[in-house]
């Protein structure tokens, strides 16, 4: 297997910490250019990472490659809890990690916005402001996520594919300029357990320029 990644993307961190906490063997392909070149089109016709090439083709977006990751045996001294849901009419955890992915994807409008240097331009014909909503659209997911947690985290079974994704992006949000997330103790402790795990301290992203 081969990923394509890029060192700061949070959604290539879920992937690459999951291929580190279940022993599985891949090979790393980091993408220096930003956005990625245009001949990365040919890998992921959506120009993202993370992208993931297997003996089948290559799986993309993030949450088809943890379908598949997810599936793989466990080792003995694994961690993680197994498979995306407890049992299959869990539905509750599939919920739970599509809502953490959707967040992710807030966060990273709200970052690239301000980067961008975007704001009105004419006429607001819809009466607020993007980068708001996404922010109020956040805050009321982690009040939510809050509410669903433990301090143990997600699942009572070990290490949740849910942990690792809430890790990955609010740990993002630090190092990209910050995001008004602590001040939810459940929450807390499940990021700063995560950020001491060596699938963490082995993917950190590096501070934004």
């Amino acid at each position: 297997m081969r990923l394509h990644y890029a060192p700061g993307s949070p959604f290539s961190r879920i992937v690459r910490v999951l291929l580190r906490e279940l022993g599985i063997d891949c090979e790393e392909v980091v993408i220096a250019e930003f956005p990625p070149a245009p001949r990365f089109f040919a890998t992921n016709p959506m120009g993202q990472v993370p992208a993931l090439e297997t003996e089948d083709g290559v799986r993309f977006p993030t949450r088809l490659i943890v379908d598949y990751l997810t599936g793989f045996p466990r080792s003995g001294n694994c961690q993680l809890a197994n498979g995306i849901r407890r049992d299959p009419d869990r539905w509750q955890d599939d919920q739970l990690l599509a809502v953490l992915l959707l967040m992710g994807d807030a966060l990273a409008a709200i970052k690239y916005q301000s980067w961008s240097g975007l704001g009105p331009v004419g006429e607001n014909l819809v009466g607020y402001d993007p980068a708001d909503r996404h922010a109020e659209r956040v805050q009321r997911t982690l009040d939510w996520l809050e509410s669903q947690a433990t301090a143990a985290g997600f699942r009572p079974d070990g290490l949740s594919v849910q942990d690792v994704s809430l890790a990955s992006f609010l740990l993002w949000t630090d190092v990209r300029g910050g995001f008004p997330w602590r001040g939810r103790p459940r929450l807390e402790a499940i990021v700063d357990a995560c950020s001491t795990r060596s699938s963490f301290t082995a993917t950190q992203p590096q501070p934004w320029p």
